[in-house]
């Protein structure tokens, strides 16, 4: 019986030392629970109003895209419209350069001519018609 209560007095104190332990670790545990549910209250608080913000700020460029995906039908048109216009002056100026290289040969044929016409009478009219 005696080999009984020895045995009965080695578990009570490992019981007795096992709870001085498991005392001070869970009244740790304790005020790490409260630190966290402050931490997680303190940063909800201050979230709330980051959080409005950023939903305001994605609204307000998804207003923006929604509106820029709207014209760009518009710019698209404006675009081709600038390359019509820019192949219609390039059209012109080859008609332009055309109808130049026509009126220029005659005209410098007939200041060629009137030139000539000048000098050879001018060579008659200095030496007196001899």
């Amino acid at each position: 019986m005696m080999m009984v209560s020895l045995a009965a007095l080695v578990v009570a104190l490992g019981v007795v030392v096992l709870v001085a332990a498991l005392v001070p670790a869970i009244n740790e545990l304790k005020k790490t629970i409260i630190a966290l549910r402050e931490f997680i209250v303190s940063t909800e608080s201050s979230l709330t109003p980051v959080l409005g913000e950023l939903k305001k700020t994605l609204a307000d460029v998804r207003e923006m895209t929604d509106a820029a995906a709207a014209r760009r039908d518009d710019i698209t048109t404006l675009m081709s419209a600038l390359g019509d216009t820019g192949e219609s002056v390039h059209r012109l100026n080859g008609i332009i350069g055309g109808a130049v290289q026509v009126i220029e040969k005659p005209v410098m044929y007939w200041a060629g001519l009137k030139a000539a016409t000048q000098n050879i009478l001018g060579h008659f009219t200095r030496k007196g018609g001899n």
